[in-house]
């Protein structure tokens, strides 16, 4: 599976992607700061494992959710260090080698920072690979339309971080491509010790830095010959209307948000 799989919306026709994108973003954000709020570890693996059934809801493969909690398991494992062993109190040292003091409370708040950690990472994946770039943006763009009254240029942020989207994938292929040449080549970042492998990167970056410039220009030119000149005289291809699922939604994200801020 390429790089880019993991980071481009992909139609599964599932109930998630017919929701409103504002709604998508809302209850995402409500979801978000419940998960930062919870403080009982019953709530938090409650929370994560709705969102892992939301994600099979979704019809998304439960192979990108694995190895997206592998890539995480170093900074898991380092959470779990810091908490259990680096902030030991000594008077709740539960397990002890030497001078190593693993702590139980430390072990358990550890275990919760994980829990938010990937519940957050987990989010952001539903709401990405669920929701294509140019309707998320639309749906960015109508949430934070309010501040176009205090003139700060929301269409053009939106434009960038739609773009920005687009591009991430796209820089991650041509990286694979730049990486599989440096290893014909039998130069690359995979031999040797960590110096060499470190010192191996920096061929890799400099024509992956050239390359985004060049494509950047290339769509700055696309788009002047287009006359685009920003948010006047454009009209939305799509209208949004909230329907019950997307109420719903909203409802039960904020219930959740109350809940956990008054237990």
């Amino acid at each position: 599976m390429s790089g880019s799989s993991f980071l481009l919306f992909q139609q599964r026709n599932s109930a998630l992607e017919r929701w409103d994108p504002r709604a998508k973003i809302i209850a995402s954000l409500l979801i978000g700061a419940s998960l930062l709020l919870a403080h009982d570890p019953v709530i938090k693996t409650g929370m994560l494992i709705v969102l892992i059934v939301i994600w099979g809801l979704a019809k998304l493969p439960w192979m990108t959710l694995l190895i997206t909690f592998l890539s995480l398991s170093l900074f898991f494992l380092s959470t779990m260090i810091y908490q259990a062993v680096l902030m030991t109190d000594p008077s709740d040292t539960w397990i002890q080698w030497g001078a190593v003091h693993l702590s139980r409370r430390g072990l358990l708040k550890g275990i919760m920072m994980c829990e938010q950690i990937a519940g957050i990472v987990l989010l952001l994946s539903l709401l990405v690979r669920t929701t294509s770039p140019i309707v998320l943006a639309e749906g960015l763009e109508m949430l934070l339309k309010p501040l176009k009254k205090l003139k700060l240029p929301v269409h053009e942020a939106v434009m960038m971080f739609s773009i920005a989207l687009r591009f991430l994938p796209i820089l991650v292929e041509e990286f694979d491509k730049i990486r599989k040449s440096q290893l014909a080549r039998g130069g690359g970042f995979q031999r040797g010790g960590v110096i060499t492998r470190f010192g191996g990167v920096l061929p890799m970056l400099m024509p992956l830095f050239v390359m985004s410039i060049l494509r950047a220009k290339d769509l700055a030119v696309a788009m002047e010959s287009r006359c685009y000149q920003g948010e006047s005289g454009r009209t939305p291809i799509r209208l949004y209307r909230f329907r019950a699922a997307d109420y719903t939604v909203f409802a039960v994200s904020l219930l959740a948000l109350l809940l956990v801020a008054a237990y």
